[in-house]
């Protein structure tokens, strides 16, 4: 950045000049100057020359602070989405950091993505939730299948026992009664 050494604005960190710079956008310059010597504390406000002098440094700077902030945020969702931490918190950050920058900045276009973003994460949390219930209603089917095919072949067994009970020509009548309701409790 081209602002001079001996400058007020040199007193400030390069987040403090850009957090400076957006604000004063959404207000006169003598608020911001005022709201800057507060907030910084600094020992008086800004003239008003070297005030407008720092905007335009800061202006002609801003599309390249623009991309860096923009190269920034890719590579820590890239990181994010490499670590699988695309998460509700992510979403609803991104969702704040879109209206931070829509009323920071005024960049409606950079807002709408950020938000888009956020939106196609809770898409996706949705899927997931959605394909979780879905595995887990499989698995209770599955689980009342086997049930049931335990059931079925418990019965068969009884059936096939109580048959052969019935066909058994060494045992007396009473016996097979016995012996059936042995097999059937």
């Amino acid at each position: 950045m081209q602002i001079r050494t001996d400058s007020w604005a040199s007193a400030l960190t390069e987040a403090q000049q850009w957090q400076l710079y957006y604000r004063s956008r959404q207000m006169p310059w003598n608020v911001a100057a005022d709201w800057a010597a507060k907030e910084f504390h600094l020992p008086s406000p800004p003239p008003r020359t070297s005030f407008y002098r720092f905007l335009s440094a800061m202006r002609k700077e801003e599309s390249n602070h623009r991309l860096e902030q923009a190269a920034i945020a890719r590579a820590e969702a890239q990181d994010l989405a490499k670590a699988g931490k695309l998460d509700e918190v992510t979403s609803k950050s991104l969702i704040a950091l879109g209206v931070e920058t829509a009323l920071s900045t005024g960049d409606g276009k950079a807002a709408a993505n950020l938000i888009r973003s956020a939106m196609a994460i809770q898409d996706r949390i949705h899927a997931a939730k959605e394909l979780e219930l879905k595995e887990k209603a499989q698995a209770t089917k599955d689980s009342a299948l086997a049930l049931a095919r335990e059931k079925f072949e418990a019965a068969e067994r009884r059936e096939n026992a109580a048959r052969s009970a019935l066909g058994d020509t060494k045992l007396t009548d009473a016996d097979k009664i016995a012996k059936i309701k042995e097999i059937f409790g």
